[in-house]
């Protein structure tokens, strides 16, 4: 397994100074290769971040948090909280089950909430500020994913910009799993305006299956299919507003056919350090 290792240094004029490894689409599923959950916590561990951020996707399915074997994920997870603090927003795959060999939506995500810890927070729809960084996780309703109607983008606006309200002249950091709903023209445009975020962390791309030594932040393939997608990988600009797009861990799915394709793929783990502007 090889890791794509990325490192962004972002400079603000706010009183922070710390370092996040973000990390994302995990696909955790039935006969999980360990080893690669091992060697992304080794290398987390080397970056000494103050905090891991997790945005999205930790399983396949819902099915594998009913098997035993699903109690490995929540051992490393354990581990993982020991190297520091870990903040994880929802992805679209926490609610998808395998069901008489078809896949359907469910809405229970109580697995998810079981593994908070006092070093473990789940974020759905909900802040968490700690000195002078805010954590803002926003859950798009899950329709959103099969369905980007104009209705559902417009409700899941307005319950966003509620949650920034929320916050304080933080450092305001957004974890959301699809960039594709900050870019939507209606968000795209707010955030444009809007002073209170300052950084955005994505996953749900897979990096739009790039090759990773290529340039740019455009892929081959969108999770909707879509061709050549924009905003899929790497670091992406609204404006004051940087918004950094991890290509994820495991780069297929067990839903895709083309699983085969995942070794050839590296992980991706983002190292992001903030500091504040000496003047």
């Amino acid at each position: 397994m090889r890791i794509d290792y990325k490192k962004y240094e972002i400079k603000t004029d706010k009183d922070v100074n710390i370092t996040i490894a973000h990390i994302a689409d995990i696909h955790f599923a039935k006969n999980y290769k360990l080893k690669r959950l091992e060697i992304v916590k080794n290398r987390i561990k080397e970056i000494k971040p103050n905090y891991i951020c997790i945005t999205g996707d930790l399983i396949d399915t819902y099915n594998i948090t009913k098997e035993p074997f699903f109690q490995k994920f929540e051992q490393w997870l354990e581990e993982l909280a020991k190297i520091s603090k870990i903040i994880i927003s929802i992805g679209n795959h926490e609610y998808i089950e395998k069901v008489d060999n078809k896949y359907v939506e469910q809405k229970n995500i109580d697995w998810l909430k079981k593994l908070q810890r006092e070093n473990i927070i789940v974020l759905d729809n909900d802040i968490y500020s700690e000195g002078n960084i805010t954590f803002i996780g926003f859950n798009p309703d899950h329709q959103y994913y099969a369905n980007h109607e104009k209705a559902i983008i417009k409700k899941d606006n307005l319950k966003l910009y509620k949650l920034i309200a929320k916050t304080k002249a933080n450092y305001n950091v957004l974890l959301l799993h699809t960039p594709f709903f900050i870019f939507e023209k209606e968000n795209y445009k707010k955030i444009k305006e809007f002073d209170k975020l300052n950084l955005v962390l994505c996953g749900h791309t897979h990096g739009g299956m790039m090759a990773s030594f290529i340039p740019g932040t455009f892929g081959i393939i969108s999770p909707s299919k879509k061709l050549f997608p924009k905003n899929v990988r790497g670091m992406a600009m609204i404006n004051n507003t940087k918004v950094i797009i991890t290509s994820g861990i495991t780069k297929l799915s067990k839903k895709s056919k083309l699983t085969y394709l995942t070794d050839i793929y590296s992980s991706n783990i983002n190292e992001i350090k903030i500091k504040k502007i000496i003047k």
